[in-house]
């Protein structure tokens, strides 16, 4: 076995979302945080859905390239949470005690 990708979580910014939806962000984590899965997921294109501790949703294509990220609504304390992808394409997660579906 060897390694064929990787990906490095470089984002430094701890962020919340308030309730009128917008954000605050302070830059606290100099090194980036951690990945905060128990079970990413793949879809049938080979791109790679997992949450971080940083309170974002991540898709990563193969190569380890940055295809979109989405933030949820909290970084500190983010769980390690598992993802479901259903046939529709959804994905299913969860961040803060609250569970998000993202897709179209």
């Amino acid at each position: 076995m060897n390694v064929e990708w990787q990906f490095r979580s470089t984002n430094t910014q701890s962020c919340q979302r308030h309730s009128d939806g917008s954000t605050s962000c302070v830059s606290d984590h100099p090194n980036g945080f951690e990945w905060c899965i128990n079970a990413p997921v793949v879809d049938s294109g080979g791109v790679v859905y997992a949450n971080s501790e940083d309170g974002n949703l991540y898709a990563i294509g193969q190569g380890g390239t940055l295809k979109a990220n989405i933030f949820l609504d909290l970084a500190l304390g983010a769980a390690y949470t598992p993802l479901a992808l259903v046939s529709n394409g959804k994905i299913y997660t969860e961040n803060k005690g609250t569970l998000f579906v993202v897709g179209q």
